[in-house]
């Protein structure tokens, strides 16, 4: 529970929360007077908000915390050997998972730096194309990429209000500032749509469905992320991610 002057602030309670103490995920001081707490009792200090809190009308402010410390639970983590590795799948030792280890991380680094040289290509051809970007889709586009930051900020537990506060710019500041990069993706979407049609790029009824059964495979069954997946809207993006693979495969044979 938290108070300010006296009187419990807006949301500033919140019961059977995880914390992991030195991952630093709270206010400063805040894991320090947790720390020889046992299990049961509760506590009460003061702290002061830093300047840059994100919540600009507690910045600068003093604090007080009321705690209670439910449960007490301590990290083991399992002993690194050839049981460990053997434990994790088929791995006949510590060593071969090792191995798997390293060649993922090598796999990783390769995919990303084809990844970057693909995307450097297509930025080069989108910048010597001259056409003028319908605003229409750069709008559509400057939407889309807000509604995506505004479910990452979502993720991290903060309201999209809060994180415009804590980044000190309005709505319409952030929209201005991503305009660029919204145009730049509308542009590259259309020069690859463009040479995927000129090539004659075709993407098949099978592609789509494997690829779509890959992309499932990673939701549970019984989840309910799986239930809200929209299953024209996943065809159509998977459409579009297999042609332009495909499109990307061309332009490296030049």
């Amino acid at each position: 529970e938290t108070r300010l002057a006296g009187v419990k602030i807006e949301n500033g309670e919140s019961k059977n929360h995880g914390l992991i103490i030195g991952e630093g995920g709270f206010m400063p001081g805040f894991e320090d007077n947790l720390i020889g707490m046992e299990v049961g009792r509760e506590k009460e200090f003061s702290l002061k908000a830093p300047d840059d809190y994100f919540a600009k009308n507690l910045a600068g402010k003093s604090l007080d915390f009321k705690a209670r410390l439910n449960v007490l639970q301590q990290r083991e983590l399992p002993a690194l050997d050839d049981d460990f590795a053997k434990g994790l799948g088929n791995f006949d030792g510590l060593e071969a998972l090792k191995k798997n280890v390293k060649d993922g991380i090598m796999a990783e680094k390769e995919q990303k730096e084809k990844e970057r040289a693909r995307i450097k290509t297509i930025e080069a051809i989108a910048e010597q194309t001259n056409f003028e970007t319908p605003q229409i889709l750069i709008d559509y586009e400057l939407e889309k990429m807000m509604s995506e930051l505004n479910q990452s900020v979502g993720r991290l537990g903060l309201s999209f209000d809060q994180y415009l506060s804590q980044i000190k710019k309005t709505a319409e500041e952030l929209k201005k500032e991503m305009a660029p990069s919204a145009e730049k993706r509308v542009r590259i979407a259309l020069v690859l749509k463009a040479i995927a049609k000129k090539e004659d790029v075709n993407v098949s009824e099978n592609e789509i469905e494997e690829r779509m059964n890959e992309t499932l495979k990673h939701y549970p069954a019984d989840g309910g992320a799986k239930k809200d997946i929209d299953p024209e809207q996943l065809k159509d993006y998977t459409k579009g991610v297999i042609r332009n693979e495909k499109v990307f495969q061309l332009l490296e044979k030049i």
